[in-house]
């Protein structure tokens, strides 16, 4: 089995309900989108991955952590099932990040610990339509640029897609320079709103360990 691969390395994992936690992460090459905000484009366009045999991926690992987060571009556009077995099989515990434009298959639910999805809204550049009526995300991610305008989206969102408010992630735009006002001012924003929607950075802005 091969997969295109952006790269593989070990860090601390900086966003979602696992957060701190040391974790390799595998990035897989190929998106559907074009966030305008996105902070890996180099892993937007598959044949400019690195073709690695399954094996080759497994070796890369460090066997010591016991996370192992898949992530892009966009993982599920790839099929993952035989990766997450072997995994599985030698003790991981596995993140997958998405989009969830793509759902994963009954068979791929089972294996993974935890499906991170971040639905786009409008500051993303597309404008999409998601169905989660079957609610199969271990918890949904929020990209939010301007609170006083995009909470608004949120909440809306939730509330169409009838989603549990406390599997809702928010945090800020991480191109900030000044990050943490811009974690300030979501969080003031949620308060002031009465949202309740869990706030949470991304610890890799703050602590710059990669």
């Amino acid at each position: 089995m091969q997969y295109w691969i952006v790269e593989i390395f070990t860090s601390i994992q900086g966003e979602g309900l696992v957060i701190g936690s040391p974790s390799n992460f595998v990035r897989l090459a190929g998106c559907n989108l074009r966030c305008v905000w996105c902070d890996t484009k180099n892993s937007w366009i598959r044949e400019e991955g690195k073709p690695m045999r399954m094996e080759e991926i497994l070796k890369s690992l460090n066997p010591a952590v016991r996370w192992t987060t898949v992530t892009g571009g966009e993982p599920l556009l790839q099929d993952i099932l035989p990766l997450s077995l072997a995994l599985k099989e030698m003790g991981y515990k596995i993140v997958v990040e998405t989009n969830g434009t793509v759902k994963p298959k009954g068979e791929l639910r089972k294996v993974v610990d935890v499906f991170s999805v971040s639905p786009k809204l409008s500051n993303s550049g597309h404008k999409l339509r998601y169905d989660f009526s079957d609610d199969w995300a271990t918890y949904y991610k929020f990209v939010v640029v301007n609170p006083a305008r995009e909470l608004r989206e949120v909440k809306d969102f939730v509330e169409s897609q009838m989603i549990n408010p406390e599997k809702v992630i928010l945090q800020p735009d991480g191109n900030r320079p000044d990050y943490i006002q811009a974690l300030k001012e979501l969080s003031d924003a949620v308060m002031d709103m009465g949202l309740p929607f869990r706030v949470l950075p991304q610890l890799h802005r703050i602590i710059s360990y990669r």
